[in-house]
C-alpha cells in the first residue's frame, strides 16, 4: 500500500516538472503554465491525509526537474556552475513549498495558498537583485512566447505573470478540493473563469491598438550584425584584424543611405592575440577603435559594439571590490563594455552592471571571493569585471536617445527599465549566446527580451555573436530574425517612443507588494499557537 502511495505521489510530482518545463521549451505553450502546479498542490494534499512525515523528496525532485529540463544547457558553459545552479535554484523553490505546507498546518487552503503566491512572488522580487541571483525560471518567464497575451505587463511587470500564474493554479487547486470534498466550488469556478479570460481578451485590444500607435511614431533604419565567431574555438584565439574584417565586410554590405545605426555584438573587441586592450583614457590609440571611428565618419552612420575596455584609478583604497592592484596606491578596472561611436567619432562607453555570477565577478565577503572554481559562464566575457552605477544612455546627434543591454542583464525587467527613465527612445541588446550551443537557451534569452519590449514599449535592435540576432517592436513581436550560427546581418526599422509606461513609472509593484503579504502570513503562522492558547485558556475558565 506504501509503495503504491509513493509511486502515485512521484507520477503527480513529475507531471507539475513537465507542465512546467513546456513552456520554456516548446514554444506558445505559456498557457501551459497556468495548470502546471496544480498537480504539486494535488500530491501535498494527499501527502498531508497519508500523513507522509518525509515529503521533502518528492517536491524537491519535481523543481530540480524542472530546472534540468529547461537549463542543462548551462552544462556546456560549466559542468559544475549547472550542477550549481540546477540544485540550489531548486532548493530555493522547495524550501518556500516547504514554507507553504507549515502554513497550511494551522489554516485552511485558501490562507495557506495566499501565504506560498505571496512568497514566491517576493522571491523572485528579491532574486533579481540579490548578488547570486538566477532569475531564469520567473514563473512568468512562461510567457516569454506568448506575448500576444501579456501585453498588461507594461503595467505590472513580468511578476504580474507570475501572479497570474499563481492565481489560476490556487483556484483550480480549491475547485479540485472542494469537489473532493463535496463541497460548493461554482464561485471559484466563476472567479477562476474571470481571472482567466479578462487578461487575454484586455491584452489582444491592447496588442491590436499598438499596431496602429506604432506606425504613427517616428522610426530609424537599423543594422544588427551577426559574425559569428564561434567563442569556444575561435573568437579568443583568432586576431582581431581577422574579426575586424568579417565585421566591416558585414557592415558594408547591411547599411544603405538612410542607416542610423549600425549594432555589432557583445565583446565583438577582446584582449586576445595580437590584441592590446581598449584603455578608456586614452581610447584611440587603439587600431580598431580608430578603424570603427573611420568607418562612422565616413558612412555617417553611428557604431554600437560590445569590447573589454579598462581603466586606471591613482587613490590609496580600492576603488571597489573587482578593481585589481598593480602598484602603490594604483588600481585597475576591468569592463565588460558598450561603446558607442557616433557619426561624429565622438566615443562613449556603459559597463555591464549584472554581472554574470563567477564568469564576470566572483562574490565577494568582506575582501575573499567564494566558489570562483564553478566558473558559471552565461554568455558575455570571461574576467573579473567591475560594474557601474546607473545606466548609461546614448545620445545621438539628432538627440535620439538609446540604451545598450548586455546580454544577462535583459533578464532583469526592473533593472532593465532604468534604461527608459533615463530617457532612452529605444534599445539595443549585445549579447554573446554561442556558449550554449544550439540548445533552448538561447531561444530563452532571445524571449525575454520581448518581455522587456513590451513592459518598457520601446523597440529593440538585439544582435548576437553566434545568433540569434532580431529587431523586435514595441508589442514583443520579432519583426526581423537571424538563423542560429550563420554569418549574416539583418536591417530594419524601429519606431521611437518617449512614452512611459506604469511598469517603467513606478517599477515591480506585485513584487514589493508580496513582501509584506508574505511577512504577514508568517507572523500570522508564528503567532497562531500562541493565539489558540490564549482562546484555549479563555474557554476553560
Amino acid at each position: 500500500m506504501k509503495k503504491r502511495i509513493t509511486i502515485k505521489l512521484l507520477i503527480i510530482n513529475l507531471l507539475s516538472s513537465i507542465l512546467l518545463s513546456l513552456p520554456f521549451v516548446i514554444e506558445h505553450f505559456g498557457l501551459v503554465s497556468l495548470f502546471s502546479l496544480i498537480p504539486l498542490f494535488v500530491g501535498e494534499y494527499y501527502a498531508s491525509k497519508e500523513k507522509i512525515k518525509f515529503y521533502f523528496p518528492y517536491y524537491y525532485l519535481s523543481f530540480l526537474i524542472w530546472n534540468i529540463i529547461t537549463t542543462f544547457w548551462i552544462w556546456y558553459a560549466t559542468p559544475g556552475g549547472a550542477v550549481a545552479a540546477i540544485i540550489l535554484n531548486s532548493l530555493q523553490m522547495s524550501i518556500i513549498f516547504r514554507l507553504y505546507r507549515w502554513i497550511k498546518k494551522r489554516f485552511n487552503h485558501s490562507f495557506a495558498l495566499i501565504a506560498f503566491s505571496s512568497l514566491w512572488l517576493c522571491w523572485e522580487h528579491f532574486y533579481f537583485t540579490w548578488q547570486i541571483s538566477w532569475p531564469w525560471l520567473v514563473l512568468g518567464n512562461s510567457f516569454a512566447s506568448t506575448t500576444k497575451l501579456i501585453q498588461w505587463y507594461d503595467t505590472t511587470g513580468v511578476l504580474g505573470g507570475s501572479l497570474w500564474v499563481l492565481l489560476i493554479n490556487s483556484l483550480a487547486f480549491c475547485i479540485i478540493i472542494n469537489r473532493i470534498e463535496n463541497k460548493k466550488y461554482s464561485k471559484q469556478v466563476m472567479a477562476s473563469s474571470i481571472a482567466l479570460i479578462l487578461p487575454i481578451i484586455y491584452s489582444l485590444i491592447t496588442y491590436s491598438k499598438y499596431n496602429k500607435i506604432e506606425e504613427d511614431l517616428p522610426n530609424k533604419e537599423v543594422v544588427a550584425l551577426q559574425p559569428n565567431i564561434d567563442p569556444y574555438n575561435t573568437k579568443f584565439f583568432m586576431g582581431q584584424d581577422e574579426q575586424n574584417t568579417i565585421l566591416l565586410n558585414l557592415a558594408n554590405q547591411a547599411i544603405t543611405d538612410t542607416t542610423y545605426l549600425i549594432v555589432a555584438p557583445e565583446t565583438f573587441f577582446n584582449p586576445s592575440k595580437n590584441a592590446g586592450v581598449i584603455a578608456e583614457d586614452y581610447p584611440r590609440n587603439n587600431k580598431t577603435v580608430s578603424l570603427l571611428i573611420d568607418f562612422a565618419k565616413s558612412n555617417n552612420v553611428n557604431i554600437l559594439y560590445g569590447a573589454v575596455t579598462e581603466n586606471k584609478v591613482i587613490q590609496r583604497n580600492k576603488p571597489n571590490a573587482n578593481s585589481k592592484k598593480i602598484g602603490p596606491d594604483y588600481w585597475l578596472n576591468t569592463y565588460n563594455s558598450a561603446v558607442f561611436t557616433s557619426s561624429e567619432g565622438i566615443l562613449k562607453f556603459y559597463h555591464k552592471s549584472k554581472l554574470v555570477i563567477l564568469a564576470e565577478s566572483v562574490p565577494i565577503i568582506g575582501d575573499k571571493p567564494i566558489l570562483e572554481s564553478l566558473g558559471i559562464n552565461l554568455g558575455g566575457g570571461i574576467g573579473n569585471f567591475t560594474p557601474q552605477e546607473g545606466r548609461t544612455v546614448f545620445k545621438t546627434k539628432d538627440a535620439t536617445m538609446f540604451g545598450s543591454a548586455i546580454c544577462y542583464e535583459s533578464v532583469f525587467g526592473d533593472f532593465y527599465r532604468e534604461y527608459i527613465t533615463n530617457g532612452a527612445n529605444f534599445m539595443t541588446i549585445i549579447t554573446n549566446d554561442g556558449w550554449w550551443k544550439n540548445t533552448p537557451g538561447h531561444i530563452q534569452h532571445l524571449n525575454y527580451a520581448r518581455l522587456r519590449a513590451i513592459e518598457t514599449r520601446r523597440s529593440i535592435v538585439r544582435s548576437a555573436n553566434t545568433g540569434i540576432s532580431a529587431i523586435i517592436n514595441q508589442r514583443g513581436d520579432i519583426v526581423e530574425r537571424t538563423p542560429w550560427w550563420k554569418e549574416c546581418y539583418i536591417r530594419g526599422n524601429i519606431s521611437l517612443s518617449d512614452y512611459i509606461t506604469p511598469f517603467v513609472k513606478y517599477g515591480d509593484i506585485i513584487g514589493k507588494l508580496a513582501f509584506f503579504v508574505a511577512i504577514l502570513t508568517i507572523l500570522m503562522r508564528l503567532l497562531s499557537p500562541i493565539i489558540s492558547r490564549i482562546k484555549d485558556s479563555q474557554i476553560a475558565k
